[in-house]
Order: structure tokens, then C-alpha cells, then sequence
């Protein structure tokens, strides 16, 4: 549906946050996690790998709240 299929470009939207910050030379996670890697910072890596995870399992959890409230098809069994 619409909502699975925004829920993973919004993955795929903070993936692209990070080619995004480093052309422009912006601050964030995303040039945050790539000066870790090039200086083998790890856990500033694994911790930069912990957020973009929880924010995806969050981001699909509420897309799967909002599924089930909006199609009668989807119910609790």
C-alpha cells in the first residue's frame, strides 16, 4: 500500500542524507557517521547505526498503527 511504501522511502530518505551532507558540507548524522568511519571511530559508528535502526523500526512501527486504524481488512486476532 502507500503507507509500506512511504515507511521504507523514508529509509532510504536518511540514506540519502548522508550523500546529501557531505556534497554540501552540512552538519549531521549522516557526515557524522562517514568522518567516524574514514577515522575509525567505532562507537561513534556503531551508535550512528543503533539511530538509523531505531528510527526505522519506529517510523514502520507507527506507518503499521496508522495501517491497521485506517483498513477494516487489517483487525487484532
Amino acid at each position: 500500500t502507500i503507507l509500506n511504501i512511504v515507511a521504507l522511502q523514508l529509509g532510504l530518505l536518511l540514506g540519502g542524507a548522508v550523500i546529501t551532507e557531505f556534497i554540501f558540507s552540512w552538519p549531521g548524522i549522516g557526515r557524522l557517521s562517514l568522518d567516524a568511519i574514514y577515522n575509525r571511530d567505532y562507537p561513534v559508528i556503531q551508535a550512528t547505526v543503533v539511530v538509523a535502526a531505531a528510527f526505522f523500526v519506529v517510523i514502520n512501527l507507527l506507518v503499521d498503527i496508522v495501517y491497521s486504524a485506517t483498513d477494516p481488512r487489517v483487525s487484532r486476532r
